[in-house]
């Protein structure tokens, strides 16, 4: 929402509102990473375990 005289503001908060979203994205993306990757483990170490 750009206009008039406000528009260097409005530019800001817009860049500020990315910005916090990439920032949850990049978080949420490491959460999802760290989840997956202890499941694998475990699941790795299930499958190498002798059945017997």
């Amino acid at each position: 929402m750009v206009s008039g005289v406000g528009g260097a503001q409005s530019s800001d908060n817009s860049i500020k509102t990315m910005s916090d979203a990439f920032d949850k994205s990049i978080a949420k993306s490491a959460e999802i990473t760290k989840i997956t990757t202890e499941k694998k483990v475990a699941l790795d170490a299930a499958k190498q375990r002798p059945n017997g």
